[in-house]
């Protein structure tokens, strides 16, 4: 039972039915692991079988999937129904590509959608991209992705016809599901299926998402991607932001995942007349709800968690990400990328989202900034549980950990908290 008086995470969790699976298939491993392979060539006949369709289009995705298999194999620490649930999350991932890919082919004029003068909210994880995803979002020149149709981008066999209804009947039930397997994630991350969501679930049907190091042990492919090329991925997303436009065509798109810092080169290559909105938070908080996050997702699957690596693990990626994120932004025009302090943000989020509409040359529509402005003063309402975490979970202490972002901090004026 989840309270707040004691962290969100806690340790590996499973309901009572799961680990009795899990236990009984501990005692058979081999068979086990045979009933649920975790192999490219089984997971790509797999997706062919169920879809009927086989061209993959870019083949690159299939050495970052081997990684990832490669990984997992080794460090992943699954359990049996993290297998299961991994293999069931990547079959999915390859049908959604399987599927992407022939209806663009059916339907070419697809690829003559533009996607002008995007928004990117980035920064490290938890510094309020969510938050800030959903102000700039109902703006009524906006255009967000919504978790329904980034779960299910080709949802009927008329892709012009979208039940978006059936979509969402669909993602409320595998909450439902996440709920019951891993309770706490969604009081550190909340997930609805008509909010705007993170473009993650786009980059993992071409296997350079951050899933894979999320919810399993997998920190040797979150290092390898740092060394790859991911154009092929980039490229894949905005195909797929075509789809989405195509479908539902909007106006200027806001897009959101925080990884998008570690690959900020090959963003901006893709999308050169983009905007770059990026996060900054004291690291002593940021960083410690990371890994309390992480932890939750991983959880439900992992044998055992080292709460001491994964918080090592965080520290030195997120600074990988900061060091690969400003060797970009030297070569990039200030006027392309935006800062915005997590302090401000959540002081005075009006005026931090006016100042980002004159920076993008938007307009603010005032039947919208009215109700805007209703909305922020109207009072939350209180979250029965709310995520605690503490970073010496993690074996992490936040003043070592201010200490090592000493000039970050200075240079963004980031005062401790908490």
């Amino acid at each position: 039972m989840l309270s707040n008086t004691q962290p969100t995470y806690t340790g590996p969790y499973a309901p009572a039915p799961i680990r009795l699976l899990n236990t009984v298939a501990r005692r058979s491993k081999p068979i086990s692991d045979k009933l649920m392979p975790l192999e490219l060539h089984d997971l790509v006949e797999s997706a062919c079988r169920k879809t009927g369709l086989s061209d993959w289009g870019d083949q690159r995705f299939k050495e970052a999937l081997k990684a990832l298999l490669d990984s997992v194999g080794k460090e992943g620490q699954l359990t049996f129904f993290g297998r299961f649930a991994l293999r069931q999350f990547l079959v999915d991932n390859l049908c959604r590509r399987l599927r992407i890919i022939e209806t663009v082919k059916r339907f070419p004029e697809i690829g003559q959608q533009k996607i002008q003068q995007p928004i990117f909210i980035t920064g490290w994880y938890r510094t309020g991209s969510t938050y800030l995803h959903n102000l700039l979002a109902s703006h009524p020149n906006m255009r967000a992705p919504l978790l329904w149709e980034l779960r299910h981008p080709c949802p009927a066999v008329d892709p012009r016809q979208v039940d978006s209804q059936k979509s969402i009947r669909k993602v409320h039930r595998t909450n439902r599901i996440h709920r019951y397997l891993s309770p706490g994630f969604s009081v550190a991350h909340a997930m609805p299926a008509e909010k705007p969501e993170e473009c993650l679930h786009l980059f993992e049907n071409a296997f350079c998402g951050t899933a894979g190091f999320f919810i399993t042990e997998a920190k040797t492919y979150a290092w390898w991607l740092l060394d790859q090329d991911v154009q092929y991925g980039y490229e894949f997303y905005n195909m797929q932001l075509q789809l989405l436009n195509w479908q539902r065509p909007g106006h200027q798109w806001v897009l959101k995942w925080p990884y998008h810092l570690w690959h900020l080169d090959t963003l901006l290559k893709t999308f050169p007349d983009a905007t770059i909105l990026q996060l900054h938070r004291d690291p002593g908080a940021a960083i410690g709800s990371v890994c309390s996050l992480a932890a939750i997702a991983r959880s439900s699957f992992c044998a055992s968690i080292d709460a001491a690596a994964l918080g090592q693990f965080w520290l030195d990626y997120n600074e990988a990400g900061l060091q690969r994120g400003f060797s970009v932004r030297q070569k990039t025009g200030a006027d392309q990328i935006i800062d915005i302090r997590y302090p401000d943000l959540m002081a005075d989020p009006l005026a931090e989202t006016n100042r980002i509409l004159k920076a993008v040359d938007l307009g603010s529509d005032p039947i919208w900034l009215n109700s805007l402005w209703a909305n922020l003063k109207t009072p939350p309402q209180k979250k029965q549980v709310s995520h605690r975490y503490a970073p010496s979970q993690f074996g992490l202490d936040p003043g070592k950990m201010r200490e090592r972002f000493t000039t970050y901090m200075a240079d963004y004026q980031l005062a401790p908290t908490g």
